[in-house]
């Protein structure tokens, strides 16, 4: 939940965001924290490792997107799990 958060955070607040109360060391290079966060959140929700890995992906392109919308966390748990699913089915 706060990894889900803190990609709210860098989405909506981008370059200015504040990466020490997102618990990221400061001066961290901000492309890097939005890479390793959303590693860190398609990675526990088991998507496949291409689409975890490769920073141009569908799947985290379509988190920045959730991200961007007034969502809840749980909200965009469940829209991305269900996006797993087609991905997988497809």
């Amino acid at each position: 939940m706060n990894a889900i958060q803190a990609h709210k955070r860098i989405i909506s607040e981008g370059e200015a965001v504040d990466l020490k109360s997102i618990n990221y060391e400061e001066g961290t290079p901000f492309e890097r924290v939005h890479q390793y966060n959303a590693f860190m959140i398609l990675s526990k929700l088991d998507f496949k490792k291409d689409e975890v890995l490769n920073v141009a992906s569908d799947s985290r392109r379509y988190l920045d997107e959730l991200a961007a919308k007034d969502l809840t966390n749980e909200e965009i748990i469940q829209s991305l799990i269900e996006y797993r699913q087609r991905i997988v089915n497809s």
